[in-house]
């Protein structure tokens, strides 16, 4: 049996800015506001048939009180406005976030966030300006992840109504290969005589986050000069490289070695690069080196 047009819930496909319009928005009684209902037209029943108009007047303030809680449920929800950032990335097999803000010009109350496989955030009350939550579901496989629908509900004031909106905001993450021990076939991971020439010392430089400490210059730092990091020459002017392969016969396993000798680079203060057909990535140590290695690991297309 097809659903009606009328009863499927109205979705928005939104951009990462979305506010809840009266269009967008569906509410119906809920378990308890339906037994309510049901409640007060047996009252009006018994108040009809035994011309009592005690029960009569009850009957009306019921309906009278459910009519007040529709309006108010309804204005809870419109109007509100949800700001969509970026989504947090992280391994195959990990939580991965949906960072959002939640903006208003009044107060909101009892207020549930879910995507269509996550867990839910519950406010109780959102106050002016705004709020900001995440909203985290599990990155099953690696590749570039939406976050789906996202609904939004209420059942304030008294739980008679339930009104909600379904969002599907364009916004994304990527989910990287889960790391795994790398190959010692790969560059990146070479015995200790062979990365000796990285040991001259170069230079300073500021140091930022994802910069291994082991390569931060403590005397700077005890003399409050600020954190400063060791930069070290290459005197061979060799490159340490990853060699992708999207080819290779058990390209996960392939990727998440690949995963794993980036991270161990990056902890070691090693400068990486990544390279394979029609792309290359030259070798760094900045603080969004990793993240675009990973990315790019991320993206490749998976093997038939």
């Amino acid at each position: 049996m097809k659903i009606p047009k009328f009863w499927q819930p109205p979705e928005i496909q939104a951009s990462p800015n979305a506010r809840l319009e009266h269009n967008d928005i569906l509410i119906l009684p809920s378990r308890f506001g339906i037994f309510y209902l049901a409640l007060a037209g047996v009252l009006f029943v018994f108040g009809s048939n035994y011309q009592n108009n005690l029960i009569l007047i009850l009957s009306f303030l019921m309906f009278s009180l459910f009519s007040s809680c529709l309006l108010i449920c309804f204005r809870n929800l419109s109007g509100l406005s949800l700001r969509f950032q970026p989504g947090r990335s992280g391994f195959a097999g990990e939580q991965v976030g949906f960072p959002l803000e939640l903006a208003s010009d009044r107060a909101r109350h009892a207020l549930t966030l879910s995507l269509d496989k996550g867990a839910q955030q519950r406010l109780q009350l959102l106050v002016t300006p705004g709020q900001r939550l995440e909203l985290g579901t599990l990155g099953k496989r690696r590749g570039r992840l939406l976050p789906g629908r996202v609904r939004v509900s209420s059942h304030y004031p008294l739980g008679l109504c339930r009104v909600w909106a379904h969002i599907r905001p364009e916004v994304g993450c990527w989910v990287w290969p889960s790391p795994t021990p790398p190959d010692r076939s790969i560059p990146a991971v070479s015995s200790p005589s062979q990365t000796s020439q990285w040991q001259e010392l170069d230079g300073l430089c500021p140091w930022q986050p994802g910069h291994s400490l082991s390569r931060m210059d403590w005397k700077q730092l005890a003399r409050q000069r600020g954190k400063m990091l060791k930069q070290f020459n290459d005197n061979n002017n060799q490159a340490f490289w990853l060699e992708l392969n999207p080819g290779h016969g058990d390209l996960e396993q392939h990727l998440s070695q690949l995963t794993g000798a980036a991270l161990h680079c990056q902890q070691q203060g090693v400068p990486f690069g990544l390279r394979g057909p029609h792309m290359e990535i030259p070798p760094g140590l900045d603080g969004n080196h990793l993240g675009r290695i990973l990315d790019s690991l991320a993206g490749v297309p998976h093997g038939r």
